[in-house]
């Protein structure tokens, strides 16, 4: 038990120090700290800690300190969860307001979404390239390249996880963090059809027909389908939702000290989960850490009433630049953990594990930085021009 909660402990640290790092490269490379209008510094904080999560999960995997794994494998189903029930809380609030334009919607975010994850891509497949000795590729490897574009709904081919294999094998170790993509995707193309129907009460009715009519409802405990992915987004609605009563029936939930105790409410139920009784990792398509996450991830959304919590800038820089860091940090991971472990004579010590874990997210904190100062940043002003 000691050994996975150091995973916590260690990924804790590496992100204050990864915070206040970043908080000197966006200096350096000119990200502002502007704040556009809706701005929420809490859920901005919330990214942050999401993506941190991830990289958690796929920094320690790739070392035995503690053999369940549990540590490794829950932060990045934690994080995941997260980030659907933030993106259901936002576009769902975006309806509420009567702000979703279908004029712009999808526009707006192919410019947040495509430029960076099409220079990610690029650059993980030219690297392949360059170490399979710049080959002529083949019709079927420009093809399988080409898919990898796709957000994760491309045909895989003879290949592991979600993306296909180009020049080398095992592609999903950098780049298969673009799966949630397609579920973000997804949850995109039905925002007109739950623009129209408008209220939480119609929506839940298409989401028990989505996982009756193409699930199979009596696999869900099993883990056996992916209705959970689509409770984590109906949960964010929810969410929203509740906001509306902040003033009346549900004010309490929403005070500080009831917010509180469910945060920490929220943090006991998970560990009991992960770690009382038999030590194994759990499948995070079985919808019971969801319920265990929501009153974390609610902390957040009442945070926004709270403006004295979750202030500290490079917690939020974290946050704004936590999309680059999804992107890069996991074939970055990937190669670190690799040249580092040629200057170990023991891979697999402790001092390795933390220094790699270290190098792991300097490197891709910094990548993450210039990225969206170069890439992501000048697409999201385009954005804000558009208004037809």
């Amino acid at each position: 038990m000691g050994k996975e909660l150091f995973y916590y402990v260690l990924v804790a640290a590496l992100f204050v120090v990864g915070c206040l790092y970043l908080s000197v490269v966006c200096r350096k490379v000119g990200i502002q700290q502007s704040e556009q209008v809706g701005f929420s510094g809490s859920l901005e904080s919330l990214r942050g800690i999401a993506a941190f999560l991830v990289f958690g999960a796929h920094s320690t995997m790739y070392f035995g300190f503690a053999p369940k794994q549990v540590a490794a494998a829950s932060m990045g189903e934690i994080g995941v969860l997260l980030f659907f029930m933030l993106t259901g809380h936002l576009f769902w609030g975006q309806i509420k307001a009567g702000k979703f334009d279908g004029n712009t919607f999808f526009i707006k975010r192919i410019r947040r979404l495509v430029p960076i994850m099409m220079v990610v891509i690029a650059t993980f497949l030219l690297l392949d390239w360059v170490r399979a000795g710049f080959p002529v590729p083949s019709i079927s490897q420009l093809i399988a390249g080409f898919r990898n574009f796709g957000f994760g709904f491309g045909k895989v081919l003879n290949s592991t996880g979600d993306v296909n294999d180009v020049f080398s094998k095992d592609m999903y170790l950098r780049i298969n963090t673009i799966w949630t993509l397609r579920w973000e995707w997804m949850f995109y193309l039905f925002m007109p059809l739950l623009a129209t129907l408008g209220s939480l009460p119609k929506v839940t009715a298409l989401a028990v027909t989505i996982i009756l009519m193409f699930m199979d409802p009596f696999s869900i405990m099993q883990g056996g389908t992916d209705a959970v992915f689509i409770m984590a987004f109906w949960l964010g609605a929810l969410s929203r939702s509740m906001e509306d009563y902040r003033n009346g029936v549900l004010s309490f939930l929403f005070s500080r000290h009831v917010s509180s105790c469910l945060l920490l409410l929220g943090v006991l139920a998970t560990g009991v989960y992960l770690f009382g009784g038999e030590l194994s990792q759990k499948n995070v398509r079985v919808p019971i850490m969801i319920l265990t996450v929501f009153p974390v991830f609610f902390y957040f959304v009442a945070s926004k009433y709270h403006p004295d919590r979750l202030t500290w800038r490079p917690l939020q820089q974290a946050g704004k630049v936590s999309y680059s860091f999804y992107l890069w940090h996991l074939g970055v991971n990937y190669y670190v953990v690799r040249g580092l472990s040629l200057l170990f004579d023991q891979p697999q010590s402790l001092i390795c594990f933390v220094v790699s874990c270290t190098v792991m997210m300097l490197i891709g904190l910094t990548l993450s930085a210039i990225s969206y100062r170069y890439v992501e940043e000048p697409f999201l002003k385009k954005s804000t021009h558009i208004t037809t």
